[in-house]
């Protein structure tokens, strides 16, 4: 996967045509009526500025915000407040060179000052944050709205569908690829945000746990089974756990760029009844004719009724399947009635 610096750098050259979009009058420059130029200071709520990337986690809902420069003439030897307004940088105290690199044609953009609603009032202006690049903080914003996103777990199929298998003859296990998707709005931009699987993890109460980054194919497609050991009839439990990668677009989908971390999930768990069948000799078929011309009494031994007590055994329900197990092996008649749903 590339590093997040080679997945920014692809998308480096929209942020110029982004940013008059992301920052509207932010920090502007405008002519006052007296006709000298001074820096608008044009102030924005908590949820607003938040939106454009300022640090508003420690805000108390009626905070002011704005962008300003800083200039060489204040003193940060402690943390300065300006109680009324932040000075414009002037001749005598110009903006200071920004510390940072933005990508070309990229203007760093002026740090955020905080006006914070305390007791009732307001404290004064202090510096929030530092110089900042536009590109990061979209980065940064689709960084959180990814972590946050709600991802469905997948669905599978399981073949065959009975809820039953036959030890060596095992089950196939097929996962939709369906990406999920999530629309959003980032510092007024719309962004479609992504997870796409890349990892399958499985594992069963047998014991057995396997990875891979292929979902699985149907049979007739080619899918190999999962086969079980020979061991006695028992029901298993299969569970499914997903790695996703997050990718986002700025352009309605056409071009994707990776979005920083992964997530994963769980899927709902199957049962699966799995017989293992051995061969031995009858002298009546399943119908009970039996060779020396009578008919046969009781029910007859079948595939998924291999003791012939009439319960074709993986309709018992998950819950009962070990004491009905334990019950057929001490040779204890089964009175339940309770049969899982064949629909």
């Amino acid at each position: 996967m590339p590093s997040n610096t080679c997945k920014t750098r692809l998308w480096f050259a929209l942020v110029p045509m982004l940013l008059p979009l992301l920052f509207p009058m932010i920090g502007s420059d405008t002519r006052n009526e007296d006709g000298g130029d001074h820096q608008a200071v044009i102030e924005v709520s908590d949820s607003e500025a938040s939106s454009q990337g300022a640090p508003t986690s420690s805000g108390g809902g009626q905070d002011r915000w704005t962008r300003h420069e800083i200039c060489e003439g204040m003193q940060f030897t402690s943390q300065e407040v300006f109680e009324v307004a932040i000075p414009d940088c002037s001749a005598g105290s110009p903006a200071i060179t920004a510390p940072v690199t933005c990508p070309a044609n990229e203007t760093p953009l002026a740090p955020w000052w905080v006006n914070r609603f305390v007791g009732g009032a307001y404290r004064g202006w202090e510096l929030a944050s530092g110089y900042q690049c536009g590109a990061d903080l979209l980065l940064a914003q689709v960084e959180q709205a990814w972590a946050t996103m709600p991802i469905a777990p997948n669905t599978y199929d399981v073949q065959p569908a009975g809820g039953y298998a036959i030890a060596e003859l095992g089950v196939n296990l097929v996962v939709d690829t369906n990406p999920r998707t999530m629309n959003a709005t980032l510092m007024g931009t719309p962004v479609i945000i992504r997870a796409v699987a890349t990892q399958y993890t499985w594992t069963n109460t047998d014991g057995t746990t396997w990875t891979s980054t292929h979902a699985g194919r149907p049979y007739d497609q080619g899918g190999t089974p999962f086969t079980f050991p020979r061991r006695p009839e028992h029901r298993t439990t299969f569970t499914l756990t997903t790695t996703w990668r997050g990718e986002f677009s700025t352009n309605g989908g056409v071009t994707w760029r990776d979005a920083p971390g992964t997530a994963s999930t769980m899927s709902t768990s199957t049962t699966v009844h799995v017989y293992n069948p051995h061969t031995h000799r009858v002298d009546c078929d399943l119908d009970g004719n039996c060779v020396n011309g009578t008919q046969g009494a009781g029910n007859q031994k079948t595939l998924f009724d291999p003791d012939g007590d009439g319960i074709d055994n993986y309709l018992i329900p998950d819950a009962k399947i070990d004491a009905y197990l334990t019950a057929r092996d001490n040779n204890v008649a089964w009175t339940d009635t309770a049969r899982k749903s064949t629909d």
